[in-house]
């Protein structure tokens, strides 16, 4: 009985399960009227490309467990508790493609039609375009289109995430077309008599391919894509070339093992089991979808028009120590600290902190690490003229950071290069740190960050920065560069300790334990305990099992976690004194911010760490204080606007739900807090 019991409430969600409920509240933005049209395109596109990513990354494993028949320890509760999680993932998939579906065919078109933009979606190509679709398909398509006899060619390998066209001629002959959509804008955009007619060129290529003598009996036609495997068997061992055996592995990563073929509903099954042998798949790896495939196109929707997007977003700027009354950042952070809060303010100051380190000639060494670099990063660049201007550079590129390996690769060669001390990894371990040190003769200036050094993610992404001269933790961050330097694993005879920073691999499991068991002790004691924690996962089992016994003491709990979240909220006797909120809206809520009442104190963290396995026990990760009284008073207020957001968020209920929140005063907190800060 108790064993059932435990499985109707269980203590942990299923972290798939729960990332896919994140995805439904992506989708969920798509479906709001009030979301502009073409923002609702862009959600869509977000859904399509987190699930691409999905089944890259996570089906693999899930549908590996499955086949080796191994139960999954922690069920799911609103369905089937027998099922594998393979197959409860597969069944909230397939509804959330019927939802996207409908989303896109009932509501976004029609709208999307009567401001005079028709997207030409599974009908047939209108007479007036046909003389100009023709004339763009023979100059700027035809050229990029492959044609695969499958009568001649026995080893056909679908690419990963590409579409292709199964032709069938009324002869019985078979052919493979590859759409180059990649190479080639997927839309094309012709005006008439007042009206924006949009066109895949899919169906661009379906009408004019018939043209080719190949075609000439054609009889049918559809159009699949294969998803593959992204794992990357890299032989992480000390003394090994990481970027060589990368470079290798990168290569092979589109021809990874197949985990899913998506084909339309309208496939016969006899042309479906040729393609599933063909191809050496089974029936489980199949997912049906529509007429087109790669929404995640939809990002390059071809048409703008202000009032069906987002109003203009005006950033603002720092005011306190306002940078343009200073002669110098440096001097500026001699004044007291920064904290700069993208993309509400201006990414400049970061900016300016490694322009200035690159020139200024009393600093002689600068650090950092690098996770997702810009592809034409101001930031790279200015540590490449630090290095020619006669200044030791060193930097720490990650080059394991899943589908940026290129790019960081490229630019760890560009910086060696030019005589930036490189270090490529750590074996078995990834360093996610975003932190920076410069150097000057006299003392240290720092960088620590919740987000990427990247200006481009620093758009879209909501992160916090300090910048700091902080000798005490700056002089922390010079150990932590130190013991990088060397390129190896923290080992019991090591003495490093930090006091002020927490760093995993160290101290910061046992520090966010230790804070954690003071308010357990507050809470026990009578006083006032109060926990308030804003993640993008939440997932490792000690510490959900800490904040689980914080509330059974008394402690109140308020978290805000964008993507996975394992814990359970408000089940009697063991959480019902924990809240989760969910919030997705206009930019990607990526900071992670820890606040401790600490007996009034107000101890507040920021960092690059979320609270999973990984992050805590496979990285290096920094979290660091905010001292100041005035940038504490600034971050108590950004997460009191983000807990009476009822616009954007919604709560996560015992299931993993999406729970809209009892609408109020119509908070927005992505609007209110660029509001404050434009006005602080």
């Amino acid at each position: 009985m108790a064993k059932d019991k435990q499985l109707q409430n269980p203590t942990f969600l299923d972290r798939d399960i729960s990332w896919l409920f994140f995805n439904q509240r992506v989708l969920d933005e798509a479906s709001k009227s009030k979301t502009p049209l073409l923002e609702r395109l862009k959600f869509l596109a977000i859904f399509s490309s987190n699930l691409d990513e999905f089944y890259r990354v996570r089906i693999p494993m899930l549908n590996g467990m499955w086949k080796l028949h191994k139960k999954e320890l922690v069920e799911h509760p609103i369905t089937n508790p027998k099922e594998s999680i393979y197959k409860q993932a597969k069944k909230i998939i397939r509804k959330q493609q019927k939802q996207f579906g409908k989303i896109l065919v009932k509501e976004i078109l029609p709208g999307l039609a009567a401001e005079g933009i028709i997207l030409n979606y599974g009908q047939p190509l209108p007479d007036f375009a046909l003389e100009e679709l023709r004339r763009y398909y023979y100059v700027h398509i035809a050229g990029y289109i492959q044609i695969i006899d499958l009568q001649q060619v026995k080893d056909f390998f679908p690419l990963n995430n590409e579409i292709y066209f199964y032709c069938t001629t009324i002869d019985e002959q078979a052919y493979i077309v590859h759409i180059p959509s990649g190479r080639i804008p997927r839309f094309k955009v012709i005006e008439e008599e007042g009206k924006t007619y949009v066109f895949f060129i899919d169906d661009i290529i379906k009408q004019f391919i018939t043209e080719t003598e190949t075609f000439h009996k054609l009889d049918k036609i559809y159009s699949f894509k294969v998803t593959r495997d992204a794992e990357l068997n890299v032989k992480e061992e000390a003394g090994r070339d990481l970027s060589k055996d990368l470079v290798k592995e990168l290569k092979k990563r589109d021809f990874g093992l197949a985990t899913r073929l998506l084909y339309p509903y309208d496939l016969p099954q006899q042309e479906l089991q040729y393609a599933l042998d063909y191809l050496n798949l089974k029936k489980s790896n199949t997912m049906t979808g529509g007429k087109y495939h790669n929404m995640k196109d939809f990002f390059a929707f071809p048409i703008a028009k202000p009032h069906l997007s987002y109003p203009k977003f005006e950033t603002a700027t720092l005011k306190t120590g306002n940078i343009e009354d200073s002669a110098s950042i440096f001097s500026l952070l001699d004044q007291g600290d920064q904290l700069l809060h993208t993309p509400y303010q201006d990414y400049d100051m970061v900016l300016r902190f490694f322009n200035e380190a690159a020139l200024d000639p009393q600093v002689t060494h600068i650090y950092t690490t690098v996770y997702r670099l810009a592809k034409d990063s101001k930031i790279g660049n200015a540590l490449l003229s630090a290095a020619r201007n006669g200044k030791h550079v060193f930097v720490f590129v990650e080059l394991k950071a899943r589908f940026d390996e290129d790019n960081n690769i490229l630019w760890a060669k560009r910086l060696e290069k030019e005589g930036v001390h490189i270090s490529y990894g750590i074996p078995k371990i990834k360093v996610h740190a975003k932190i920076a040190l410069a150097k000057r003769k006299e003392r240290y200036y720092g960088l620590l960050s919740t987000g990427n050094l990247n200006e481009n993610t620093a758009k879209q992404y909501t992160d916090h920065s300090l910048l700091t001269a902080d000798q005490d933790m700056l002089q922390e961050l010079q150990t932590l560069f130190t013991f990088l330097k060397e390129k190896r694993h923290k080992n019991p005879e090591d003495d490093i300790t930090f006091k002020h920073l927490l760093v995993a691999q160290f101290n910061l499991y046992q520090r966010y334990l230790d804070l954690l068991d003071f308010e357990i002790n507050e809470a026990k004691a009578g006083r006032k305990a109060h926990v308030r924690i804003k993640l993008n996962n939440l997932e490792e089992e000690s510490m959900i099992s800490k904040l689980y016994a914080a509330s059974q003491a008394g402690v109140q709990v308020e978290l805000i976690v964008r993507g996975i979240c394992r814990l359970v909220p408000q089940q009697k006797g063991l959480s019902e004194n924990i809240t989760v909120k969910r919030i997705v809206g206009r930019f990607l809520e990526h900071s992670r911010i820890f606040h401790f009442h600490h007996a009034g104190e107000d101890r507040i963290f920021l960092g690059s760490s979320d609270w999973m396995y990984r992050n805590i026990f496979n990285r290096i990760e920094v979290c660091f204080p905010v001292t100041s009284d005035r940038l504490k008073g600034q971050l108590l207020h950004y997460i009191d606007l983000q807990l009476a957001d009822d616009s954007s968020a919604t709560w996560i209920d015992q299931q993993g739900n999406n729970i809209s929140v009892e609408k109020g005063k119509g908070v927005n907190a992505q609007e209110q807090i660029r509001n404050y800060l434009a006005e602080m």
